[in-house]
């Protein structure tokens, strides 16, 4: 995991209008309860690496479009997940199933070493998001 610095930290905002503004940019709503939650961007096509907004609600519950949240610090984290062969299935994951089948088990490690491509891809997109946030 990689902390970035960014203009959104300590930004506040209505949950319903950040989330219209990020979910064209390939960001959900990840890992919520009602006070608190991230928004993801996958950066890779594995689903190994994904650019995290975390987010704070200081006002209201998450599943509401007026609740008011505030941006905590954002970050670049890989997950490694078993691949290649799954010896009690008999097939082998492709790129497009990794995805789907990495949602349902655990990573091996939660928190993998980066490649500098990916802090600087995850840095080009949150530039694109701190530009668009500022406009809101």
């Amino acid at each position: 995991m990689e902390q970035l610095n960014s203009t959104i930290t300590g930004k506040q905002g209505s949950f319903g209008q950040i989330r219209d503004n990020l979910e064209p940019e390939g960001f959900t709503l990840a890992n919520w309860d009602y006070d608190r939650g991230f928004f993801d961007r996958q950066l890779d096509d594995r689903a190994m690496v994904f650019l995290r907004l975390p987010i704070e609600v200081r006002h209201g519950h998450l599943d509401e479009g007026d609740a008011q949240i505030e941006f905590g610090t954002p970050f670049v984290l890989k997950h490694v997940y078993q691949t290649g062969v799954e010896e009690n299935v008999g097939y082998q994951s492709s790129k497009v199933a990794a995805p789907l089948m990495n949602q349902f088990q655990e990573p091996i490690e939660k928190d993998a070493p980066l490649d500098e491509e990916w802090v600087q891809k995850a840095e080009m997109v949150l530039h694109r998001i701190e530009q668009k946030l500022e406009q809101t």
